[in-house]
């Protein structure tokens, strides 16, 4: 037999995390109006309560210094999804290779790095890699992009022409929303395979 109470309890704790989910898509509908999940698998779709305590940062230098925030801050493992990286963070994640942090990065064929990019010299992504910290994939195609390190992520959508959104991020620092972008990570980093030398465009 099932504890009436407990289950009342129980769904009423789900009921609450979800509504404080749909209350910050409510609270931001003109970004999320504006934006897509369309390569976000509907697994994690459901689990908007994992925004409930996240925000939206807006115009390039504050997401830029969350990007930062989140990789200064990592202690175990960095995760990132670039179509095109962000300025000013080649030095910092070099510098998380060296000092043993796991710095997994995944573009996609559709990525846009620039031959001059400090990015690709500074990780040598021309280069085959020599390090046991440093892995690289790409995959067919990215549109979300995300920084997600054990203390913090960030995220940043689509627009409605599937084009990355560098500009405007969700931001979170919550256990679960660091959960969801790993997986979310993971998921993407599944679909890609290992390459020696990132072809990189003019």
């Amino acid at each position: 037999m099932y504890d009436k109470h407990f289950l009342s309890e129980s769904l009423g704790d789900l009921f609450f995390q979800k509504f404080q989910g749909i209350n910050f898509i409510s609270k931001n509908s003109d970004y999320f109006s504006d934006h897509s999940f369309s390569d976000i698998p509907e697994s994690l779709l459901v689990r908007i309560e994992d925004f409930s305590d996240c925000e939206i940062v807006k115009s390039v230098w504050p997401t830029n210094t969350r990007f930062k925030e989140i990789a200064s801050g990592s202690s175990k493992f960095l995760n990132c999804i670039f179509t095109q990286p962000p300025f000013l963070l080649a030095d910092l994640l070099y510098k998380k290779i060296n000092d043993g942090i796991n710095l997994k990065i995944l573009f996609g064929q559709n990525s846009s790095i620039p031959d001059c990019n400090d990015l690709v010299e500074k990780l040598d992504l021309n280069k085959p890699s020599n390090s046991n910290m440093f892995e690289k994939r790409i995959c067919e195609n990215v549109i979300s992009n995300v920084v997600v390190s054990d203390s913090g992520a960030c995220l940043m959508l689509g627009n409605k022409e599937n084009s990355t959104d560098m500009i405007n991020a969700i931001v979170g620092y919550d256990r679960n929303f660091i959960n969801w972008c790993k997986e979310f990570f993971e998921f993407k980093w599944n679909t890609g395979e290992k390459f020696a030398r990132l072809r990189t465009k003019p």
